[in-house]
């Protein structure tokens, strides 16, 4: 039999709820008791269990990063923004005092604000290098090369090119960003490949594209006669409308959110199974997916009404469901011998991915 023809599932998660709620009350209490410092150590707690009862080929994974690394790429970030926010904030005030031009002195300001989103885009990237370097399996970790900050420029030259074409080279670009991260990521001595086709889901992105415009402008229109009709409303009443009004906004940014997730649930799973069917590891692994547009729809609302209505403390269920998620829907084929694997030889990163707690929660394990 042709190895690469054997499939089966690629995970398999066997934690359990009991240990991920004990994990996250011991968590949640010792980050009362430090002010929310404790956060780093918690997200190490939650991925060191995650990895460790994830199995491949009957080998567990382990994640070897610890809190004190994230904890100081943390504080790196922090250096960084503010002494850029600094020097913009003061090139500026130079700037206006000797051109006494406010055009001129607000370049400065408008350069900060490009060069955050490109640290945010870049904090992904670097993100995915420093756990795939603590990320360990049979002994052999993975790694990432490649500039972080050349992904950020990157991913923002494409956030402009699908401004300029109202968003219809999304797909494009996703494919471009994805083929980035993924072709700079190895495992061991063994480089991931992958290669997109955007034309194959762009289909699909249309379709949902022109679903959630239609969606929007019939909210719009039913929360602009709403506004209407409550202007009718007598001065008596003069506090009625503005909480009507409050309260329309609020339903028109529930219902265009929740009508969103579910209309691009197509488009998201197309985009899932075409990227990892078109993925491989080397010569000896290729993957797959078998995710569904109603379970990728029964899996986000699911956790979203478990967050909001156990208040956040659904948290350790959501996390729960996400791995079984993961572990049911990805597939390979092939059979990695970790004999045959060298040791990667890239350079692993001193600190966590500190620009993506300061400008994004960071995730969520």
């Amino acid at each position: 039999m042709n190895l690469l023809d054997e499939k089966r599932p690629l995970l398999i998660y066997d934690g359990t709820l009991g240990d991920l709620y004990r994990i996250f009350f011991r968590n949640l209490l010792l980050q009362v008791v430090t002010l929310g410092i404790y956060r780093f150590w918690a997200t190490t707690n939650n991925r060191r269990y995650v990895w460790s009862h994830m199995r491949f080929q009957d080998e567990r994974f382990e994640y070897t990063g610890t809190g004190g690394e994230l904890f100081k790429g943390f504080l790196c970030a922090i250096v960084v923004v503010f002494s850029a926010a600094f020097a913009a904030g003061a090139l500026s005030a130079v700037l206006r005092m000797l051109t006494k031009s406010a055009a001129l002195g607000a370049l400065p300001v408008i350069a900060l604000y490009l060069l955050i989103v490109v640290f945010a885009a870049g904090a992904f990237f670097g993100a995915q290098r420093y756990r795939l370097s603590r990320t360990q399996w049979c002994g052999i970790r993975g790694g990432t090369t490649g500039s972080a900050l050349g992904y950020g420029v990157r991913a923002l030259l494409y956030a402009l090119l699908c401004v300029l074409t109202l968003g219809q080279m999304t797909p494009w670009t996703s494919m471009r960003l994805t083929e980035r991260c993924i072709n700079a990521s190895s495992f061991g001595s063994v480089a991931f490949r992958f290669k997109g086709r955007a034309w194959a889901v762009y289909g699909l992105f249309l379709i949902t594209f022109v679903g959630v415009a239609v969606l929007f402008a019939v909210l719009f229109m039913a929360f602009l006669k709403g506004a209407l009709a409550s202007m009718h409303v007598g001065h008596e009443a003069s506090t009625a409308p503005s909480r009507a009004a409050l309260g329309s906004l609020f339903l028109f940014y529930a219902l265009f959110s929740i009508g969103t997730m579910l209309i691009r649930g197509f488009y998201v799973a197309a985009r899932t199974r075409h990227v990892m069917g078109n993925m491989s590891l080397g010569s000896q692994l290729r993957f797959g997916s078998n995710v569904s547009v109603a379970r990728l729809i029964g899996l986000q609302c699911g956790n979203l009404a478990i967050i909001v209505f156990t208040l956040g403390f659904g948290a350790p269920i959501v996390l729960h469901r996400r791995m079984r998620f993961a572990a049911d829907t990805l597939q390979v084929f092939g059979y990695l011998d970790p004999h045959m694997l060298g040791q990667s030889t890239l350079a692993a990163p001193l600190t966590g991915e500190g620009m993506l707690n300061l400008l994004d929660h960071g995730g969520a394990y």
